[in-house]
């Protein structure tokens, strides 16, 4: 693998490049819908940048408390799945995540100063905003907006499914692609959980900001044990 540095990199600059085409593209059709002569503004508020229902210290205190329940969860779901996974005969050892984990825990290890922010930055701040922006703000919110209007323009306003029909067929769509391009089968199924939740928390409350900082939370629970290792504060497997 890589070493971290390089890693870390090469995830800046792809998740730099998905979100800046994500954000043109939105702005490339807003233009062509505004050359057949309807008003619409370039606001990004469709794609989730907006002050959530609540306002912002809510959505802030609601997405802490998703993040810090989805940790514990994970306490509890990810030793079932490797118990699962055992007696299908699948492995279980982490050939993504933990060669990962395990290059930033030496690399905070030579270079504290300059690891530990550079972590935090791209795992706590930057990898959760735009993985938010995609499969929240554009997959989810886009096949559920898609859905509502397939439904209303073929059976007619009146047998559109329910929100729930909606949001589940969305939700789950979006929450199986984001766990399953982790490309780890032990984190699997509370990927999916969080994902849905995550759903959830951007339907409520219409905004990225929400599910931004229970992903960010989530994250810095893995990013807190390798700094701690790295810094030989706490010795325990990452």
């Amino acid at each position: 693998m890589a070493d971290p540095q390089s890693a870390l990199l090469s995830v800046v600059f792809l998740d730099a490049a998905v979100a800046g085409a994500v954000i043109g593209g939105f702005w490339l059709a807003v233009s062509l819908i505004r050359s057949f002569g309807k008003k619409i503004g370039y606001s990004l508020a469709p794609l989730g940048f907006s002050r959530p229902r609540g306002g912002i210290p809510a959505g802030i205190g609601a997405g802490v408390a998703v993040g810090v329940g989805a940790v514990v969860l994970s306490m509890l779901v990810n030793p079932l799945s490797i118990l699962v996974l055992k007696q299908l005969g699948y492995p279980t050892r982490s050939m993504v995540q933990r060669p990962f984990m395990e290059g930033l825990v030496g690399w905070v290890r030579e270079s504290p100063g300059v690891a530990v922010p550079a972590i935090v930055l791209v795992v706590v701040l930057f990898g959760p905003a735009v993985e938010e922006l995609i499969f929240r703000g554009v997959i989810f919110n886009g096949l559920y907006r898609l859905g509502a209007l397939i439904s209303a323009r073929s059976l007619g306003k009146e047998s559109v499914p329910p929100d729930k029909v909606l949001f589940a067929f969305s939700a789950l769509a979006s929450s199986i692609l984001f766990a399953l391009l982790h490309l780890e089968p032990v984190l699997l199924p509370v990927l999916v959980i969080l994902a849905i939740t995550l759903c959830a928390l951007f339907q409520r409350t219409g905004s990225l900001l929400p599910s931004f900082v229970a992903h960010a939370t989530f994250n810095s629970f893995a990013t807190a044990l390798i700094i701690l290792n790295g810094m030989n504060i706490l010795n325990v497997p990452v």
